[in-house]
């Protein structure tokens, strides 16, 4: 049986709604499904959208097209601001600009600085490499536009939830040193960043926290193919990067109740080792997806504010 002792009551909450559905599983569900019940979660877990100066949808230029973005403006905002680029969760399967509105907005006006959300291109229908280069584009699409944006393009944070986590973690690695620009921080946001099975956490918590193996397995096949796990490639899992130095610093939020816990402490330790600056703030009794429950603990609320206001802080040191 599955002991629960140390796992928040809101989160708790969220666990047995899960578990009570008649299907259990986002494959189980169907990607449609799972795809429309993603946008339709904040309703039930996420207090209300806060209002921020201003919201655009723009199209911004991907890897192999135009993408949807969505850029969050705070009320005052400074003039040549920094600014943080945002890539959702949903296991790269799923997410986009419905899903996650409701966490830019707080980290928008909580940061007082702009958030630009990217609507990257989603598996199975594009699988890897397409949303770390649709990353690396919007990225590169920030900084070719940043005066017409206002913001600074030496200034510029990547981050995300998860898998969109990941694909920060990816691009701060792979464009260190570029002469186009590379990522000023990470905002990492319990990010999923080695093939799954390859941590003890995997095992000990891939079974009743409602982010079960049977998913992860499904998000990574989906995205990467039946080896994904196995793949040795750093755009994929950056844990398998040979060197971290010269990274982006980071901050790094973990929960103790998620099988990818040990993802985001293994890459703290890794950054530390290579004398990156990292703050990585662990929440031993929240459960994968909390800071987008902020309706269900005060905890989850906390802690996205928390490190909205770090991210802020050290944004604005820079430069």
């Amino acid at each position: 049986m599955t002991d629960y002792s140390k796992t928040d009551p809101g989160m708790l909450v969220f666990i047995n709604q899960f578990y009570a559905a008649e299907k259990v599983g986002f494959e189980a569900v169907g990607l449609e499904n799972a795809r429309a019940m993603l946008d339709a979660f904040p309703d039930m877990v996420d207090l209300p959208a806060i209002e921020v100066g201003e919201v655009r949808d723009l199209k911004i230029a991907g890897a192999d097209g135009p993408l949807k973005a969505r850029l969050y403006v705070p009320r005052n905002a400074e003039a040549n601001s920094p600014a943080l680029i945002f890539f959702h969760g949903g296991g790269w399967v799923m997410g986009g600009l419905i899903s996650h509105d409701r966490p830019c907005r707080r980290i928008c006006s909580v940061a007082n600085i702009p958030v630009l959300a990217v609507d990257y291109r989603l598996a199975p229908e594009h699988a890897f490499p397409a949303a770390v280069d649709d990353a690396e584009a919007a990225f590169y699409w920030a900084v070719d536009h940043a005066n017409e944006l206002g913001i600074d393009k030496t200034r510029l944070a990547v981050g995300g939830d998860s898998a969109g986590g990941n694909l920060a973690a990816s691009i701060s690695l792979a464009l260190r040193g570029n002469e186009r620009g590379e990522p000023a921080f990470q905002f990492l946001i319990y990010p999923a960043l080695q093939g799954f099975g390859r941590a003890a956490s995997h095992e000990q918590f891939g079974q009743g926290y409602a982010l079960d193996k049977a998913d992860m397995n499904f998000f990574t096949t989906s995205y990467a193919g039946s080896d994904a796990n196995l793949l040795q490639d750093p755009r994929l899992w950056p844990l398998l990067s040979d060197n971290f130095d010269d990274a982006p610093a980071a901050y790094i939020i973990t929960a103790g109740q998620d099988p990818l816990q040990d993802d985001g402490s293994a890459y703290a330790g890794a950054l530390e080792g290579a004398g990156v600056l990292v703050t990585h703030q662990h929440y031993s009794s929240m459960t994968h997806g909390f800071c987008s429950m902020t309706a269900l603990s005060a905890y989850a609320l906390q802690a996205l504010e928390d490190g909205a206001k770090f991210l802020g802080a050290a944004m604005r040191g820079k430069g």
